[in-house]
């Protein structure tokens, strides 16, 4: 089809067309700018697959010194009309859909373009798309490239308000489904270039993309299997050049006179007699015709086949379908002939169509439609939940795959407010059920964004009440600058979900971030960790760092956030909080106050063992990378693993001691700091200690670590030649908190503060929930 050319027929519609149009103002010059450059390539994806140049999109947006070079190299390309054969060539990848492999048809193909190409062609469909939408020409039934629309949805609410009112009222109607074959391959290049001409596009911009159509080619790729050489590339004589910006523009174009034709018929479907007549939506090539009797309709569909014929365009017969309605009731009937040769099928009452997403007849069935939609909703929470992905990754795949099962439903279908909490309840329930989320854990902490110390699940309940509210305002916006949203609107009386009509309409309540945050801090037991996480004295950005980029697997992080929470079964937990009456004695201890607090860091019977693990967890880390950074060692091993020496010297630099008593003059009890360095190239001394505290205690273990060390910092200052000594606190909270200090003082050792304080706070919660676990299993 691709190398077959054909041109279009200059019928008496493409005169009366350009008729209408003769007095339009003619597109201005254009002039390429930097900021033109910039205003593209700062919305592309830095590294998506690029075409035969090889450029990924990374460099064009990066790279903005190159941006004035560029804008005066495609102005260049317009004014001469000449660009290299390169940038015009694509690599299709053919994907298979289903089927029988032999067959073409059942192959997607999915072209790849040169990145410059697409940088040009997004240029020009700018400054084209502005002049359109400045002039008002494209018609308001086309949604398929409008901006700022809400695209396939608005089509289906205005067809919902359309089917309901018909069913509601008892009235006559007949629609039907118009589905094209091969609608971008098959739009002849002639047709391309004279409807440019039509709507007065720039001369400079049409000779130009008439050049680039002699050019465009493109070359065959079977991923697995085989790809075909620049010499056997397939020359595109028939078709829109697919995979760049301007393509879905040129084709709602290319479709335009069709609306107009249809519209100037007059004929349609009216909600009132008062009403002005709604003909056609169209969504790219997915065409839908509204009349209200069967006679009107054939009108309708002849014209249609007539504007098909003379632009070389054909039905996909087997996807057409119309529907006829006889006082609100489908009518059945047999197959609707539109000429001698050519017959759409007749829906029955028990038969659907599938437009733009949705199996509807006359409108869309609620309940089939929510039914299919939980059970695909369901199927694709399972995958992901049992699947091997990180917490993190599990809550990304939720929200960016399961979640839009059901959000294309969300203003089109009528959810009630306990549907969507129930199914927030079951996502929370097969989330306990895989110990990614503790029963008793906060529920609002799940929902809030992990920047803000929560897991960042979407809440369903919330995304269909924004999406009610967005899609009404947005209706009701429209109104005053379109007839056929302000007909819907008016006539709107609960024949969508939107209930456009109504004055005293309830916006459903939506939870706002803030309002999370403020019951998880009114709560009296999990409000504990966040009002300590926002503590000016915490750096909050690093204490969530886990969340967001720890990698840790889903049941580790729910148990994390469950200690976080306090809701562990404790003595001290199951006394006071469940009641159960048990004994509040520690069970390792046995001294009353089996809190939560008291098992990860007040623990007597812990503190030699346990927390003396975590402590050393941490302090081999910073060791470690001091010994890298002095020369002392060049294998970065895995922390767990690096075992430090307890003296490690350069005779002319630095001395580094591990947990080595320092022998001073005069008797000090504190002479054993975790970690001493002594670095004569800085003139300095650092007594490096380490301590893992409970959460409210982060200031005060700073504090008393730096009195504790005085006296030894002036002794050895003493001692080892007058070099002033300085005292380093190291504090991370059994939870994983990190003060706002931290960072300064890694800085002052000279090490990398970011990517230090992320390890170690990721050793500290993996050894405080190995406690927990190791506690627990103990004999109450």
């Amino acid at each position: 089809m691709w190398s077959n050319e054909v041109s279009h027929n200059e019928g008496e519609w493409i005169r009366a067309t350009e008729r209408k149009f003769s007095n339009l103002a003619n597109m201005g010059s254009i002039s390429i700018t930097a900021e033109d450059v910039y205003s593209i390539t700062r919305r592309l994806h830095n590294w998506k697959s690029p075409g035969p140049d090889g450029i990924h999109n990374f460099w064009l947006k990066w790279i903005t010194s190159s941006h004035v070079r560029l804008a005066a190299h495609i102005q260049e390309a317009i004014e001469c009309c000449e660009l290299p054969r390169l940038l015009t060539t694509g690599i299709t990848h053919l994907l298979y859909k289903n089927g029988n492999t032999t067959e073409p048809k059942n192959y997607r193909p999915i072209t790849c373009l040169s990145t410059v190409y697409k940088l040009i062609t997004a240029i020009l469909n700018n400054k084209i798309y502005k002049h359109l939408e400045n002039n008002n020409i494209l018609s308001t039934a086309q949604n398929g490239c409008r901006k700022g629309s809400r695209d396939c949805k608005e089509l289906l609410l205005i067809d919902t308000a359309i089917c309901r009112q018909v069913f509601r009222n008892r009235k006559n109607m007949s629609a039907a489904w118009v589905d094209y074959n091969k609608a971008y391959d098959s739009v002849p290049h002639s047709w391309l270039k004279r409807v440019l001409e039509i709507y007065k596009i720039d001369d400079k911009i049409c000779k130009f993309l008439s050049k680039l159509m002699g050019q465009w080619n493109t070359i065959l790729n079977l991923p697995g299997k085989w790809q075909s050489s620049s010499i056997d590339s397939i020359n595109i004589k028939r078709g829109i050049f697919q995979g760049d910006s301007l393509s879905p523009t040129w084709f709602c174009l290319a479709l335009n006179p069709l609306s107009t034709v249809i519209e100037e018929s007059g004929l349609g479907f009216r909600f009132r007699k008062e009403n002005s007549p709604i003909s056609h939506l169209l969504y790219m090539d997915d065409l839908k015709l509204f009349t209200s009797k069967e006679s009107d309709l054939l009108l309708l569909l002849k014209l249609t086949h007539s504007f098909n014929n003379d632009i070389r365009m054909e039905f996909g017969i087997d996807k057409c379908a119309v529907i006829n309605v006889n006082r609100g009731k489908i009518k059945d009937c047999n197959n609707f002939a539109i000429t001698d040769d050519l017959h759409f099928s007749s829906l029955s009452e028990t038969e659907t169509y599938k437009y733009l997403g949705m199996a509807e007849a006359l409108g869309i069935n609620d309940k089939n439609i929510k039914e299919n939609s939980k059970v695909k909703f369901m199927s694709r929470l399972k995958k992901v939940i049992k699947s091997h992905l990180s917490g993190g990754n599990k809550i990304r795949a939720y929200n960016s795959w399961v979640i839009p099962s059901l959000l294309y439903t969300f203003g089109i279908t009528r959810w009630s407010q306990t549907e969507l909490d129930d199914l927030d309840r079951r996502v929370r329930t097969l989330m306990t059920t895989h110990r990614m989320h503790h029963p008793r854990s906060s529920v609002m902490r799940l929902y809030l964004p992990r920047k803000d110390g929560g897991r960042g699940l979407l809440n369903i309940k919330n995304l269909h009440n924004r999406e009610v509210y967005n899609l009404r305002d947005y209706f009701i916006k429209k109104k005053d600058t379109s007839r056929i949203h302000s007909d819907v609107v008016i006539n709107d009386k609960s024949l969508t979900p939107l209930n456009m009509s109504a004055k005293d309409w309830q916006r459903p309540h939506t939870m706002t971030i803030d309002e999370r945050k403020k019951v998880w801090n009114d709560k009296q037991l999990h409000g504990r960790f966040f009002k300590t996480l926002t503590n000016p004295c915490v750096d909050m950005v690093a204490s969530v760092h886990w969340l967001q980029f720890g990698d840790l697997f889903a049941e580790t992080e729910g148990f994390i956030c469950a200690i976080q929470d306090e809701v562990i079964k404790t003595n001290n937990y199951r006394k006071y909080i469940l009641r159960d009456g048990t004994v509040d004695v520690c069970r390792a201890c046995y001294h009353p106050g089996e809190s939560l607090r008291h098992v990860i860091s007040g623990c007597s019977q812990l503190s030699n063992g346990e927390y003396l693990h975590r402590h050393n967890q941490v302090a081999r880390i910073i060791h470690q990378q001091l010994a890298i950074k002095f020369g002392y060692t060049q294998q970065d091993v895995p922390y767990y693993k690096y075992e430090p020496k307890p003296v490690l010297e350069n005779r002319s630099v630095t001395l580094l001691y591990w947990d080595r008593a320092i022998i001073t003059d005069r008797t000090i009890l504190a002479n054993k700091p975790d970690i001493v360095l002594m670095d004569r190239a800085q003139s300095r001394i650092f007594l490096v200690d380490i301590t893992i505290p409970y959460d409210e205690n982060l200031v005060k273990a700073e504090t008393d670590k730096v009195t504790k060390y005085l006296d030894l910092a002036h002794e050895v200052t003493d001692m080892w030649g007058g070099l002033p000594a300085e005292i380093i606190p190291v504090v991370v909270s059994a939870n994983g908190l990190i003060p706002v200090s931290l960072s300064g003082h890694l800085r002052r050792l000279g090490l990398r503060d970011g990517p230090l304080q992320a390890q170690m706070q990721k050793a500290v919660l993996l050894d405080t929930a190995r406690i927990v676990r190791r506690f627990l299993s103990l004999s109450p």
